[in-house]
């Protein structure tokens, strides 16, 4: 029963928009000994189920011990067939100054169910299926804080997939989050919140493009799920459609430069914006540097209207100790570029601790510079 509650501990803060779903960790490319995403996961541009070399590391190079593999080893599943899970729950305490501040929560973010299954060695289909998180139920009681699983039913991601190799031509067909950005598992950075990659926002894409040993491409166009489809296939923010592109060099095992492009039209308003990711991983110092600028011409159609803003994160990961990833970084988003005042800024500090494989446990701190706010959260994270 304690290993079951140690299971259970993860996630997000209603007030900061933190909320967890599955992803990938950015931090172990080139950390972890493998300089692409898609060495440890299903997809090539990365995120979602792990893959069988993965489940390896997790457990071998990631975690201070444990076996990482599919139920820690004690099921062996056919090779046709991969299957996973994400339980998370979260405690935060959040202060912005106002009369109920500062305000304590806990609750269950994320119960995530996932299936891959190969129908050959070429063709593949995924799906992601679980509960939204709800941060803050009317009723506080343990509970309320489970009920309702019906309404809070979401399929999140799945998608028939085209990849006869590991390196290679590849394509995507469903719903996923368009490759774009540092893939970050928290969706509290900027860099995801004002790109279009809000919480619970996966479109509809035809996706495809090439992964080879030393760079890779990306090229996708989108759109929101229809209007008709029910509650448990729609999204969250902005409705647009469009397309992204994603182009990343890497050198060597120690650095990456990506340029990329979206552009995202709505009825309303539109977005057309282009970026740049860094990535440098210093080995002497088991250091990792993480960047991201994009520049964004935000236009309402409605009003003839238009803005400017940019975006931008930098931060540094150290791994101390095998087991131990350590970070922090500033983040900057300004809403129009011409008026002052509309910046946002913040600084995140990061504790992961990997004590097993399967478990995680995380402690985040975040303190928004102008309007002075703060966020205080530790997660506890189990996946099968």
């Amino acid at each position: 029963m304690r290993r079951l509650l140690l299971c259970l501990l993860v996630a997000g803060a209603g007030t900061f928009g933190f909320v967890r779903a599955a992803s990938a960790y950015p931090q172990f490319q080139f950390s972890s000994g493998t300089n692409k995403c898609s060495q440890c996961h299903y997809v090539p541009s990365g995120g979602a189920l792990l893959s069988s070399w993965g489940r390896s590391e997790a457990g071998d190079t990631i975690s201070m011990a444990g076996d990482g593999a599919f139920l820690h080893g004690a099921v062996t599943l056919p090779s046709w067939l991969a299957l996973g899970m994400d339980l998370r729950l979260a405690a935060t305490r959040t202060d912005d100054g106002g009369q109920e501040s500062p305000r304590g929560a806990w609750f269950p973010m994320q119960w995530d169910a996932y299936v891959r299954a190969a129908f050959t060695d070429a063709f593949s289909f995924f799906v992601a299926a679980g509960l939204r998180g709800e941060a803050r139920p009317e009723d506080d009681a343990l509970g309320a804080r489970f009920s309702n699983p019906g309404e809070r039913f979401i399929s999140r991601e799945h998608y028939f997939m085209w990849r006869p190799s590991a390196t290679g031509p590849y394509a995507r067909l469903g719903r996923f989050y368009a490759p774009y950005g540092i893939r970050f598992v928290e969706h509290i950075y900027y860099v995801r919140r004002y790109t279009g990659y809000e919480l619970y926002n996966e479109t509809y894409n035809l996706s495809g493009g090439y992964v080879a040993d030393n760079w890779e491409l990306h090229l996708t166009a989108f759109t929101p799920p229809p209007s008709g489809f029910p509650d448990a296939l729609q999204s969250v923010g902005a409705r647009e459609s469009g397309g992204a592109g994603y182009f990343e060099y890497r050198i060597g095992d120690m650095a990456a430069l990506a340029p990329q492009v979206r552009i995202g039209v709505g009825k309303e308003v539109s977005r057309y914006q282009g970026g740049l990711v860094g990535k440098l991983w210093v080995e002497k110092a088991k250091l990792l540097f993480l960047g991201e600028a994009d520049f964004i011409r935000q236009q309402v159609s409605s009003a003839n209207y238009g803005q400017n803003q940019f975006v931008s994160y930098l931060g540094a990961t150290v791994f101390p100790i095998q087991g131990i990833m350590l970070g922090g970084a500033y983040e900057r988003f300004q809403e129009n570029l011409a008026v002052k005042g509309t910046g946002r800024n913040s600084l995140i500090g990061q504790l992961n601790v990997f004590p097993y494989a399967h478990f995680e446990l995380v402690f985040l701190f975040r303190y928004l510079i102008d309007p002075a706010a703060t966020l205080g959260m530790i997660q506890l994270h189990y996946y099968l």
